[in-house]
């Protein structure tokens, strides 16, 4: 990250709605590097590209409800994607994988739980929110936050 002598993390936005995503690119400006798609399909090829460069995103923001293929089903596409270019360790661990965090205005904690059980996401935040709030899970570390 900035100012750590660490790389800025690569982050893809997901968000089919156009001043959701102005206002993410705002909150993370000088924090890391965003590509922008405002659809899972985009989002599909946008990963896939990253996954075959050689240079994955370490994070997806990924939002839950969008026309045609919505967030939960975008997560699984991009867990699966992902698992054809990851490699997997001894007893099933794997490495490297992104980590992706929904994003949604509804406050229905099941959203949460279909995104963790059928995708493996790693973070849930509820709009709206803060820089503080988005820079906090950008860059926090471990399985869920």
């Amino acid at each position: 990250m900035t100012g750590t002598g660490a790389p800025p993390r690569k982050v893809l936005i997901v968000d089919d709605h156009p001043p959701s995503v102005v206002l993410l690119q705002s909150m993370l400006e000088g924090v890391c590097d965003c590509a922008v798609a405002t659809s899972g399909q985009d989002a599909l090829m946008l990963f896939q590209q990253a996954q075959t460069d050689g240079d994955p995103f370490d994070v997806v923001l990924l939002d839950i409800f969008m026309p045609d293929l919505d967030g939960i089903e975008t997560l699984k596409r991009l867990r699966k994607l992902e698992m054809s270019h990851r490699e997997v360790q001894l007893f099933g661990r794997q490495t490297g994988l992104t980590r992706i965090i929904m994003q949604t205005i509804s406050d229905n904690p099941q959203d949460f739980l279909d995104a963790y059980l059928e995708g493996r996401c790693n973070g849930y935040i509820q709009k709206p929110y803060s820089r503080e709030e988005i820079i906090a899970k950008v860059c926090a570390t471990g399985a869920v936050v």
